[in-house]
């Protein structure tokens, strides 16, 4: 089995909700795409699959990514509006927190850089300490932006997808039932 499913155990329920399995709602080729076309630098077509907007083949017939056969879910010619915009608020939420953390650590980093210029005379060893302290402070940061802030806004960046995919499905499965 994939970490998105299969067509036994798909990676999504049919009320649209992912299972505890599941690490993505959309495939890694969804992804792509939906950067490049929120970027400019591809089109809205193409082939994919009915229920998870997977990229697909001119001859498949069954989604790789969700399982699903086409039979079922015939296959569109577009990603739906909704899912481009659900993926635009997840990559700004994510970005949100990287830039939170980034720069939380560097106004962290100013003040205790400053600290000895206020409580000291301004000497020599203030001056090199001042700067020690936010090369310190720059570079913890970075690395912190780039591990906590990278899991903790793809932990929030997921859960705001999940929601707004099942709502999606629920909404979608009432309005057309294959």
């Amino acid at each position: 089995m994939t970490e998105h499913g299969t067509a036994t155990n798909p990676a999504t329920s049919e009320n649209g909700e992912a299972s505890a399995t599941a690490k993505e709602v959309f495939s890694d080729r969804l992804l792509g795409l939906l950067d490049d076309i929120l970027a400019g630098q591809a089109p809205n077509a193409g082939r994919f699959c009915g229920y998870c907007y997977h990229p697909l083949a001119p001859t498949r017939e069954t989604c790789t990514h969700c399982g699903r056969p086409l039979a079922d879910w015939p296959a569109v010619a577009a990603v739906p509006r909704a899912v481009i915009e659900m993926h635009r608020r997840r990559r700004n939420r994510e970005g949100l927190v990287v830039r939170t953390v980034a720069w939380g650590g560097l106004s962290v980093g100013v003040i205790a850089a400053l600290l000895p210029l206020a409580l000291g005379d301004v000497a020599l060893w203030s001056v090199i300490a001042f700067f020690g302290l936010l090369v310190f402070f720059y570079l913890l940061s970075a690395n912190l932006a780039n591990s906590l802030g990278d899991s903790l806004g793809y932990a929030w960046g997921q859960s705001l997808v999940r929601r707004e995919w099942a709502r999606f499905v629920k909404q979608r499965g009432s309005e057309v039932k294959p």
